[in-house]
């Protein structure tokens, strides 16, 4: 018997990229430490220049496209939109300019560049560990740190779901375009094209649902004895673990200064 096939799945999983080999873990510890630093250290300079790191750090994973294509929805949507009701609302010792209840201070622009720098800095790097890191990698992880496996199968079904509704939609709203029904134009006919597909959408999450109730039960889901999985990481090396450790050091000086700062 050829056992190559076999053996490749006792191999641990590697991709080339030093970014997308990364564990998991340290994945999420090195960019919850970076996010959180700019609500320390609270200077939009520092927060900007966190969300160019983090599209950098994309275009090095070679997961740019994916990233900006969700990022620059967020930075022009939502960071702008706070950076305009923050300029605009907030007193100040200086008016700049004012039109009724609207009066522009330097005060209300420099917290609005603040508060649309965190959004943009910590949307960018949550954004980025999501593209970053597979679910699958992650929970297998987080099963291995003692986590119930049951817990894991619900947070790998919940993302795994949206993506299966997703493409769902995708092929229902094609098969609709086959049939001659305009699918695109403004939003009245938008809605009235993907609101008949909701029906097949649910009943089809709901059949799915059954079909992998059904197959974990004959895969013994619920016995008590360690579960297998045919996915296997590489173990952490030691500049992961220095890098994570720098992270972590930093993160840890910056917390105690501030508090030091808060104190006095």
């Amino acid at each position: 018997m050829d056992w190559t096939f076999a053996r490749e799945y006792l191999k641990p999983r590697h991709k080339g990229n030093f970014i997308l080999d990364m564990n998991p873990v340290s994945k999420a510890n090195i960019l919850l430490a970076a996010a959180l630093s700019a609500f320390f250290i609270f200077n939009y300079y520092y927060a900007f220049a966190l969300s160019l790191g983090f599209i950098g750090i994309a275009a090095a994973a070679k997961r740019f496209k994916p990233f900006i294509s969700i990022y620059w929805k967020i930075a022009v949507c939502f960071a702008s939109l706070l950076f305009l009701v923050r300029a605009a609302f907030t007193n100040g010792t200086e008016v700049f300019f004012q039109l009724g209840g609207i009066h522009v201070t330097p005060e209300g622009i420099h917290l609005g560049l603040i508060s649309a720098a965190l959004v943009m800095e910590f949307s960018g790097a949550f954004i980025l560990f999501i593209q970053i890191t597979e679910m699958e990698e992650l929970v297998y992880m987080l099963e291995k740190k003692g986590m119930s496996h049951t817990f894991s199968y619900i947070i790998l079904s919940a993302f795994q779901t949206i993506t299966d509704l997703s493409q769902s939609a995708k092929t229902i709203m094609d098969s609709q375009r086959c049939r001659g029904i305009e699918t695109e134009g403004g939003i009245r006919k938008r809605a009235q094209a993907f609101i008949p597909v909701l029906g097949p959408l649910v009943l089809g999450a709901i059949a799915n649902a059954e079909e992998k109730s059904i197959a974990m039960d004959a895969r013994a889901f619920s016995a008590p004895n360690e579960h297998s999985s045919l996915l296997i990481l590489r173990a952490v090396p030691l500049r992961e673990r220095i890098l994570v450790g720098v992270f972590d050091a930093v993160f840890l000086l910056l917390v105690i200064g501030r508090v030091i700062t808060w104190i006095q």
